[in-house]
């Protein structure tokens, strides 16, 4: 913010849309005069439309007071840097001033800031102006505040291991180190797997999550294997699993089916034998 050029800007005799404008720039101008705000954070600080802004900004340009030059950064289109010169105001804009704003005002909100857009392959002239401006409009939180200064909370990339509680983590070494033993190689961790690695342990608990999870290897269901002992897939079954290491039995697909038959074969024989009782033949 430049009080010096804000004071002397409230001096000079503009129409409403042109002062709130230059009001703005300066409110983001050092004390040279130089700032970048893009046209979109001041439309939404003035409350007008991009065609009003763009328009108000051509009538300061042509008042001498304001210059603008197109800016780019690493090929990518930035913001303009306007820089304003109060000293060069031209009293010849004033008659014309209030009529042309006015008209400026009452333009459509959704004309879409073409100034701008038509200029993204345009050669570069500045970089930033001066160490002590303002933040890049690419860096605004909501348009009129840094997102830096906004209070918000900032998203973090830390790893999920190191933000694991230690019961998940155990148990997920656990994991580690038997799947290794019968494949050779380590599982590849992921946000999913930490979350079921998490909804795991609390499922069954820190006492049982270790040795399940160790077991879980050892489990030759045809299911487990065709997905290469999955953790989603304990999470998934982790009752059947629990039932067969206290069972210390495995029940496959194989020993299904053969349960199955067994229990058909037992409820046919219990059938005819309910049927010879009622004949009176058993």
């Amino acid at each position: 913010m430049s009080i010096k050029l804000m004071s002397k800007a409230w001096e000079l005799d503009l129409s409403q849309g042109e002062k709130l404008v230059l009001l703005a720039l300066c409110d983001h101008a050092n004390d040279d005069g130089v700032c970048y705000p893009s046209q979109a954070f001041l439309a939404s600080k003035c409350s007008m439309s991009y065609r009003s802004v763009i328009n108000q900004i051509k009538r300061l340009e042509s008042c001498g007071i304001l210059t603008s030059e197109r800016r780019q950064k690493a090929g990518s289109r930035q913001s303009n840097s306007y820089t304003i010169n109060l000293n060069n105001y031209k009293s010849q804009c004033e008659n014309s001033a209030h009529a042309e704003s006015a008209h400026a005002n009452s333009a459509p909100t959704n004309v879409q800031n073409t100034t701008e857009l038509c200029a993204n392959s345009a050669h570069s002239f500045k970089e930033e102006p001066s160490i002590n401006h303002q933040l890049e409009p690419s860096d605004i939180g909501d348009g009129v505040t840094p997102a830096s200064q906004a209070g918000l909370p900032q998203k973090k990339t830390a790893q999920k291991k190191s933000q694991a509680k230690p019961d998940n983590v155990a148990c997920w070494e656990a994991y580690v180190e038997a799947y290794k033993n019968r494949y050779g190689c380590e599982p590849l961790p992921n946000a999913k797997t930490w979350g079921q690695v998490a909804i795991f342990v609390r499922y069954v608990g820190k006492d049982i999550a270790l040795a399940l999870a160790k077991y879980f290897l050892s489990h030759n269901d045809s299911w487990f294997v065709k997905r290469r002992h999955d953790f989603g897939c304990l999470l998934n079954s982790y009752q059947q699993v629990l039932t067969d290491m206290q069972r210390g039995e495995q029940m496959t697909q194989t020993k299904a089916r053969q349960a199955d038959q067994t229990q058909s074969n037992y409820e046919s024989a219990n059938g005819a034998m309910a049927i010879l009782k009622a004949k009176g033949l058993a």
